[in-house]
Order: C-alpha cells, then structure tokens, then sequence
C-alpha cells in the first residue's frame, strides 16, 4: 500500500498492489495532473519513507513527478524507525526512553516560541502567587509538554549536530540492559544501521524559508 497525502493530512491517492513499487508511476502522475488541472501550485517539499536521495544526485522520487522540482526530504518517523534494526527488541523497558532522545538529536525548540511562553507561564504565576517572582525552576515546571507541543515549533539541528548528538547518544546507551541483563542494543548491528543512516541527515533539514506549522486558534 503506498498513500499519498497532503500539508492536512488528506489522503490524496493511494495504491494497493502485488509488488513494492507497482504502480508508483501512474500514482504520482496523476497527482501531478490533479494539481494542474486545478491551477494548484508544485508542493515545495515532498516527504518520503525511502528513496529521498541518490548516488547519481536525483532521486527516484523527483522522477516519478517530473516535472515537478520540489525538494525532496525524509520523513524523520520514519528515519528513526530504522534504528530499531539496531535494538533487541521494541518491549525493551528502555525503548521508549531511547526514542525520545533519538527525536531530541534531530529536533530541536525554538526559542523564541519558547521565551514567549515562559513569559506567559510567568505571568499565570504571578497572578497566583501575589506577584511573586517564580525562579527558572519553578517556572519550567509549570509548562507541560502537551503545551510545549501546542505552542512552541520544532526545527531540524544542523547536519554535524544531529550526527554528533545521535553519535552521543549511542555511546551512552551500548552497555543498557534491564533488570534481566537484556542489553538494550544489538552493537554490531546498530553499528551497521548508524554508518548507513549518517548519508541520510542531509535529507532531515528543513527547507529554509518553509513554512511548516499551521497556526490555529
């Protein structure tokens, strides 16, 4: 099944077939003439699973919606999910744990959304403590992580950072095991999976000057 989706989360078209990759070519067309046909303009990025990059320099997703030139970028789900070749098992008590720092590497807040909500927070506590001034501690902990989500953005770290933070992260976390003595990562295996993975953090930046958030009420 391959699907094809929007900025909204719209299910534009999707392929049901015997084979990996049947059918991809009449799919992206179409989308191609759907757009054209209604005057919409190219997508400015298109996200992808695999094949977001190339030896020969264009990918095979470029070709399969020629002639758009939209840039082409891999979806970050789906680049830490393959990590996951790396670790023993996805019950392991420290999976979860090992997947929020991966997303931190890659992630990082901004902070000018960040400042902007502090000042808010700040505020909600002075009103409530007679104009009392909380201390940074008391202030973070007064922001939960639901309202970081709701109001602050996410971008992409740098190339060198992202390698250097998942390199990092890595190191910490090769002799983890639980209560049972079950290590949390297979070495030789994720050694394997981060020397393949490091070609594709080129292909985690955002576009700059992309617009990736909706603002809501």
């Amino acid at each position: 099944m391959t699907n094809i989706g929007n900025e909204f989360g719209q299910v534009l078209n999707s392929v049901l077939t015997t084979g990996e990759g049947a059918g991809l070519e009449e799919l992206c067309q179409g989308i191609v003439t759907r757009y054209k046909n209604v005057g919409k303009d190219e997508p400015e990025v298109i996200y992808v699973d695999r094949d977001c990059c190339s030896q020969s320099g264009v990918s095979s997703v470029t070709k399969l919606f020629h002639p758009w030139r939209s840039a082409v970028r891999l979806d970050s789900f789906h680049f830490m999910r393959r990590f996951n070749c790396g670790l023993t098992t996805e019950h392991h008590p420290l999976y979860g744990t090992f997947c929020a720092k991966l997303s931190s590497c890659i992630f990082e807040w901004d902070q000018e959304d960040v400042q902007g909500l502090k000042e808010a927070k700040r505020g909600e506590w002075k009103s409530s403590h007679s104009g009392h001034e909380p201390t940074e501690e008391q202030l973070l902990a007064t922001i939960t992580s639901g309202e970081q989500r709701r109001h602050c953005r996410r971008r992409s770290r740098g190339v060198e950072d992202i390698r250097r933070m998942i390199s990092g992260l890595l190191e910490s976390v090769w002799e983890l095991t639980d209560t049972t003595g079950l290590r949390l990562v297979n070495h030789d295996t994720m050694h394997h999976v981060w020397e393949v993975q490091q070609k594709h953090l080129e292909c985690l930046q955002d576009p700059p000057g992309l617009k990736l958030y909706t603002k809501v009420v």
